[in-house]
């Protein structure tokens, strides 16, 4: 399994949504988005922040389960 290319579009992803975010800011400055921005655009960047930390994790557990078993008792 391989999770550099699903990891890259991600992180892609959440790069784009946070610069159209902060593009929002020269139009849109007011309560209200500030109050979405904590109530949505923050949670859901922590989100795929822990998410991407996560995929992180498991390529690094797929990558020793994968060497153990290619290579029993070398581990």
């Amino acid at each position: 399994m391989r999770f550099g290319t699903t990891r890259s579009q991600i992180y892609d992803a959440q790069k784009t949504a946070r610069a159209r975010w902060d593009a929002t800011a020269d139009d849109w400055a007011d309560a209200v988005r500030r109050e979405h921005g904590e109530a949505v655009v923050e949670p859901l960047d922590q989100a795929v922040s822990e998410t991407l930390r996560a995929i992180d994790q498991l390529a690094v557990l797929f990558t020793q389960i994968r060497h153990e078993c290619e290579y029993p008792g070398y581990s």
